[in-house]
């Protein structure tokens, strides 16, 4: 699948300016993750944490637990270890050590509806995605391209009427980079910069 903005699982609302709107896509493969460092939890201690620091790297927390776990191995997108929050009903933020340009993960198991907040490195919200609930065979693959922006975190949240979603989270990606968008001003101002170029060497030509 290529990015999209909005499709039939994924809606995006934009926050703040236009040219930091995040992307989301649904391709484990996507351009935006070229290059991308992976954890995949299976060298991780089994068991129960609050906050914990994934290859000095990724921070997972939540009010109540997380589990690094393996009961469902091999189903829901996941393999070997993985991330789940089993009936913890609260939200999950994955945070950042350095700020990335893209990440995206494996999501599995989600049958109710999701939210997911983009936050930058000062703690501004970026956009939301809602993630609709998953049917058969309950497993697929989350991705958000900062479209330029450095994010910073990320905060996931259940929505589901009775109170819990237990969700499977593995093999994350995620693109330690560097703001490379020109704002609209700028990118006005460079192409004006380019034109006076043109015909400045237009002129020239002409006079010989």
């Amino acid at each position: 699948m290529k990015k999209c903005l909005i499709s039939a699982a994924l809606t995006l609302t934009v926050v703040g300016a236009a040219n930091a709107a995040p992307v989301f896509f649904t391709n484990a493969a996507d351009p935006a993750l070229a290059g991308a460092s992976s954890i995949d939890f299976n060298s991780e201690a089994l068991g129960a944490f609050t906050s914990r620091t994934f290859d000095g790297a990724v921070v997972f927390s939540s009010p109540q637990n997380l589990f690094v776990e393996n009961t469902y191995s091999g189903g829901y997108a996941s393999s070997g270890r993985y991330v789940a929050n089993q009936e913890n009903p609260d939200p999950v933020t994955i945070s950042f050590v350095s700020a990335v340009s893209a990440l995206g993960f494996n999501w599995g198991a989600a049958d109710q509806p999701w939210i997911i907040e983009v936050f930058d490195t000062s703690n501004a919200l970026l956009g939301i995605l809602n993630v609709a609930a998953q049917t058969s065979p309950y497993a697929g693959f989350i991705g958000i391209d900062g479209d330029g922006a450095l994010i910073g975190s990320v905060r996931l949240t259940d929505q589901s009427s009775y109170g819990y979603d237990y969700f499977l989270l593995d093999n994350l990606q995620y693109v330690t980079g560097q703001q490379n968008h020109v704002s609209e001003p700028a990118g006005i101002a460079l192409v004006g910069l380019g034109l006076a170029a043109l015909g400045l060497s237009r002129r020239r030509k002409s006079g010989k």
